[in-house]
């Protein structure tokens, strides 16, 4: 059986958003082999890389970082956030047991005793077209760091992220920096991480419909976007 227990609301917490703790009975049922997820240190959450899940043991979880490099990303005993993605986000504390492999791509990290947070937001997803521009800042395919697309428009919209269509293969891991002009006259700058991209075909033309995560959206900002979206829901 699944306990959901509401965690006790702080006084600034984003007005927004609302969390609770998930029982891990039966963690596989949240963690499968081949999810994708990302990985951030405790210390500097900014640093958060993409990963797959290798494998699943009774104490710990095999991951494949998706951006690897020659400077190692986490050493063992690295205290680190996992999150992912359904119709909520998921996300757990753990620690690195070992990182090897020729680019320390492969991550052991061991499993949440302590239960998996989901967090909801209270204000509803919106379809709604909201124009926006964005520059490419980090991708798989190195080609297509710097990219610049002037103009593309959501698909639909929250406080955590959207979604939108581009000729650009994105690729899960990519980040945007984009600007988003709120109507009337407001501009939100915000940084974001690619979280699925999947190709589609529309009016003969192969596009990538992708979903985005908010990685950096300022407090302000964060509070413009969300009374756009409960004035949109306010209209409908």
């Amino acid at each position: 059986m699944m306990l959901v227990t509401p965690k006790r609301r702080k006084p600034n917490r984003d007005p927004g958003l609302s969390v609770a703790r998930v029982s891990i009975e039966g963690p596989d049922r949240y963690l499968t082999v081949g999810l994708r997820l990302s990985i951030a240190p405790l210390l500097k959450p900014s640093a958060e890389l993409a990963a797959t899940v290798t494998e699943i043991s009774s104490d710990q979880i095999g991951l494949e970082l998706l951006r690897c490099t020659s400077e190692r990303s986490f050493r063992k005993g690295d205290r680190v956030r996992i999150k992912y993605w359904e119709e909520a986000v998921y996300y757990f504390d753990s620690e690195i047991l070992t990182v090897s492999g020729p680019a320390n791509e492969r991550v052991l990290i061991s499993k949440p005793r302590e239960g998996i947070s989901v967090q909801r937001r209270k204000a509803a997803r919106v379809r709604v077209p909201v124009p926006f521009s964005f520059t490419v800042i980090n991708a798989a395919k190195t080609q297509l760091v710097g990219e610049k697309v002037p103009q593309s428009k959501t698909q639909n919209i929250s406080v955590g992220g959207l979604k939108f269509e581009t000729s650009l293969p994105l690729t899960l891991g990519d980040r945007l920096e984009m600007n988003l002009r709120l109507p009337p006259s407001q501009l939100v700058n915000a940084v974001g991480w690619v979280v699925r991209s999947e190709p589609v075909e529309r009016d003969g033309k192969s596009l990538n419909a992708v979903a985005l995560e908010f990685l950096q959206l300022d407090a302000e900002e964060q509070n413009q976007l969300l009374l756009f979206l409960l004035s949109c829901l306010n209209d409908s």
